[in-house]
């Protein structure tokens, strides 16, 4: 059974996402940046971080290393670069959480497994088959990795860690689903 991972949008609003946290047993809550600046992202990250980690859901930002300590959240998501990927392992290993995803081939996903991060994401690109990428993974190597999903697939039989899903499509799952 595949731990729920929250993908959740800039604009999602406080009642939402406790709603959702109400409902779902989720593990981990990735909070995209979108086009806010370092302030404005680190007060709203700080806010619903406090609502999500009372229910033992791990927040991560995205791809904003140098907040992860200013906005009190376990982790960061990185979709960058290998440089990117490496600058994020330095200055927050081992403390918080790194994770990376935009991963477009078994290679770069096996390049990137080496290094000291604690999950894969797969399924966040359009040209890849993600559900493929993240059962081959979960497979093969002990990192775990997180497929994304979304609620009207059939997740029998996965063998990824987490099901990832975007908050467009938090409505529509069912605890228990992502097994």
């Amino acid at each position: 059974m595949a731990d729920i991972f929250l993908i959740a949008e800039p604009d999602i609003a406080v009642e939402r996402l406790q709603a959702t946290l109400a409902r779902l047993p989720a593990a981990a809550l990735l909070l995209k940046a979108g086009d806010e600046d370092d302030f404005a992202y680190s007060d709203r990250a700080k806010t619903l971080a406090k609502i999500a980690q009372k229910r033992n859901c791990a927040v991560l930002l995205d791809n904003r290393p140098h907040l992860v300590r200013k906005a009190y959240v376990d982790g960061v998501h990185m979709s960058g670069g290998i440089k990117a990927l490496r600058e994020a392992i330095d200055e927050l290993k081992p403390d918080f959480i790194v994770g990376t995803g935009d991963i477009g081939s078994r290679h770069e996903a096996m390049t990137r497994g080496e290094l000291e991060i604690d999950y894969l994401m797969f399924g966040d690109r359009d040209d890849v088959d993600g559900r493929e990428m993240a059962d081959w993974w979960a497979e093969t190597f002990e990192v775990p990795s997180v497929f994304c999903a979304n609620p009207s697939q059939d997740l029998s039989g996965l063998k990824s860690e987490f099901a990832g899903f975007v908050e467009a499509d938090w409505d529509e799952i069912v605890p228990g689903d992502a097994s």
